[in-house]
């Protein structure tokens, strides 16, 4: 099972810190707008790791499923899965309206020489965005394949039980006629009978078993 286990908040915003340590890129040199792009493409970036690596387990999972037809922990990867992506959107969803708000905003907070940076932010949100959507039809189709290889798993069993019980039937229906115990019964007094009824009883299950064999219902 993969998990995603965030940053702590200490360090969330440590590549930029960083970058104001070397002044890698400029930032005490140019207006505020430009700390706040970078920030938000810090951000961004998180959310991108985040997403890829709930996006990436999901293939995993897809694969897992299509190889095996069998697994009691899928169901829990799932939801695990499930939770994480359900995190991801409700933080997402708001960043995209007030990003949204702070690009049509008409003031002076964004100067045009760094509206570029912005734009950059905006390409990186909506992949998210995007990648957000793709990683809940591929949460559905997993659903539905679990529950269609759930639905063959149960279908086998049945076929199974269904078989063996096919074959005691005419074996139930021998001892009933043997168990009803009439005084005129000659079988009943025979040396072999047991042994007799033993052979019987086995050669029947076993053409029956072979019957279904034949016919591939088995």
């Amino acid at each position: 099972l993969r998990t995603y286990f965030p940053r702590k908040e200490t360090d969330f915003f440590d590549d930029v810190s960083s970058a104001l340590r070397n002044d890698v890129l400029k930032i005490r040199s140019r207006q505020t707008d430009y700390l706040l792009s970078v920030l938000l493409n810090s951000i961004m970036g998180n959310y991108i790791s985040t997403i890829s690596s709930i996006d990436d387990a999901l293939e995993d999972l897809e694969e897992e499923l299509l190889t095996i037809t069998s697994g009691d922990d899928i169901g829990i990867q799932i939801q695990a899965l499930r939770r994480q992506y359900m995190l991801m959107k409700k933080s997402i969803l708001p960043l995209k309206e007030q990003y949204i708000k702070l690009l049509r905003a008409e003031n002076l907070l964004i100067h045009k020489v760094n509206r570029a940076f912005f734009n950059d932010v905006n390409d990186h949100l909506q992949f998210v965005l995007q990648t957000i959507e793709i990683c809940r039809e591929t949460l559905s189709s997993l659903v539905d394949l679990y529950i269609s290889n759930n639905d063959l798993r149960m279908n086998d069993i049945m076929k199974r039980l269904t078989i063996v019980s096919t074959i005691f039937i005419p074996l139930t229906f021998l001892v009933g006629v043997w168990g009803m115990n009439y005084k005129w019964m000659p079988e009943l007094e025979w040396q072999y009978g047991y042994l007799f009824a033993w052979i019987v009883m086995a050669i029947i299950g076993i053409i029956v078993y072979l019957y279904f064999r034949k016919k591939k219902w088995y």
